[in-house]
């Protein structure tokens, strides 16, 4: 398993745990709405008014890879204070070694989340509160006072500085301190005279306009950085939150604490036959938090084993609507003979494929009759991109697969249609104007398609007669 995402902030205000629940359920409501949750997506919720641990983990398919994605939100009342943890994980569902992304940037909703958390706690780091706003030093003063909150000893979050003058735009903005709240402060050095303060009261040339600089806390040195764009720096900053998480032990059995209490009783009021006990207790306590361990571990495997199962389950669903489509048509000759009829059948019944506008057209002006075939054709189809959106395979291996189990499937057309009838393949998807040059020769017609690589989306963009190859007069 793999974190790629983590955010951690803690309060001594104890009373704020129903508020923050309350976000949390918000923010699962509107992504993973209760109406909608099925097997293939598990929601685990550990919940009760006498549970000091509050914690929901959300499991999803990643379709780029061969992996669940993970979301757990825990929330742990202690005896001092109310912590909140947030962490994305990868958790491998194959057992083939194959490319991890190791950083993700939150996606918006889940950063709306931490960004509620963080202004509902309000803890200050060094006398400044945490937040998602942009520190602005303009002047000796406001560069001297960031200087000396650079040095804070108590400082517990990395400051990311950048000297906008001069520059036409900032390389930091809004949108990298909400990502970056709770993570790291952001500030903005506006003016020469900010600039030549901060450096004259830190004692060294830490910041300038060249570059973007990182000062750690507790005396770690600074870094620079010369990008372009505030990635790196963005990734840079989450991979050292997710590398200070605190390991959570998640056990509250009234045994343990009274071991833990036992554990921390004064020396004084042991005598001599109780350190026996005392060692025993202790003993007892470790191997309870070993169980505990063990426990999630095979929690988590099981939870993994539900989500393929629930796949599974879906592809045999799947599989009887097809088998009692083509029942139908064997029983009814004339069923779905004609292409518009299968195309607009299709429409409706095969969720995994997109149907441009261009296609329904298409086939409806085509006037063909062997619909059966462009049916099954597109069934097929449709099984292998749900195979390639749960990441059975990846996606440059998609045609192959294809190839394979498609009858006259073409990956490409030639040089010469690309060439002189661009048009006659082209469609407009997401503003950009793509070429449907994948398709399947079903007869006197045929099936294009788009692979959108980027969501992995496959989009029917054409049925009807021969489109204009090399073989047009």
């Amino acid at each position: 398993m793999i974190t790629t995402y983590g955010f951690s902030i803690a309060t001594p205000n104890k009373d704020l745990r129903q508020a923050a629940i309350d976000a949390v359920f918000r923010w699962l409501d509107e992504v993973h709405p209760h109406e909608k949750r099925t097997n293939s997506t598990p929601v685990n919720i550990r919940h009760s008014p006498n549970d000091a641990i509050f914690r929901v983990d959300v499991l999803e398919q990643d379709s780029k890879q061969a992996a669940a994605r993970g979301t757990t939100v825990t929330l742990i009342t202690s005896k001092d204070e109310l912590y909140f943890d947030l962490r994305r994980t990868l958790r491998p569902t194959k057992s083939a070694l194959l490319p991890r992304r190791t950083i993700d940037r939150p996606e918006p909703r889940l950063n709306k989340l931490t960004l509620e958390i963080v202004k509902l706690f309000k803890v200050r780091d060094a006398e400044k509160i945490i937040d998602a706003e942009i520190t602005i030093a303009n002047d000796q003063l406001s560069g001297q006072s960031l200087a000396a909150f650079a040095e804070a000893p108590s400082r517990r979050l990395p400051i990311l500085i950048e000297v906008i003058v001069g520059k036409p735009a900032a390389i930091t903005s809004s949108v990298t301190a909400k990502q970056l709240a709770g993570i790291a402060h952001l500030a903005h050095v506006s003016s020469h005279m900010a600039d030549a303060a901060f450096n004259d009261l830190y004692g060294a040339k830490a910041i300038g306009s060249g570059w973007i600089t990182v000062i750690w806390p507790r005396g770690a040195a600074p870094e620079k950085f010369h990008q372009q764009d505030d990635d790196e720096l963005v990734n840079h900053l989450i991979a050292a939150s997710v590398g200070s998480l605190a390991t959570l032990v998640l056990s509250q059995s009234r045994k343990v604490m009274q071991v833990e209490k036992i554990k921390e009783a004064p020396k004084t009021e042991l005598s001599s036959p109780q350190s026996g006990l005392q060692q025993e207790n202790i003993e007892l306590n470790n191997t309870v938090k070993e169980l505990l361990e063990e426990n999630a571990s095979l929690l988590e495997n099981a939870t993994l084993t539900d989500m393929l199962s629930a796949q599974k389950t879906e592809e045999r669903d799947r599989a009887y609507s097809q088998l009692a489509t083509f029942l139908m048509m064997e029983d009814d000759k004339s069923y779905l003979d004609r292409v518009s009829d299968a195309v607009a059948f299709a429409q409706k019944n095969l969720p995994n494929i997109i149907f441009h506008p261009r296609a329904i057209s298409s086939a409806n002006e085509s006037h063909l009759m062997n619909g059966r075939r462009i049916y099954s054709n597109l069934v097929e189809l449709n099984n292998l991109a749900a195979r390639l959106q749960r990441g059975d395979f990846a996606p440059n291996v998609f045609n192959i697969y294809c190839n394979q189990q498609l009858s006259n499937f073409a990956a490409s057309i030639s040089d010469e249609a690309e060439h002189r009838y661009a048009q006659d393949y082209a469609i407009d998807w997401k503003g950009e104007n793509v070429l449907a040059k994948p398709h399947i020769r079903c007869g006197d017609a045929r099936i294009h398609f788009y692979h959108d690589t980027k969501t992995n989306e496959i989009v029917i963009a054409y049925i009807g007669r021969h489109l204009r190859d090399k073989s047009t007069n």
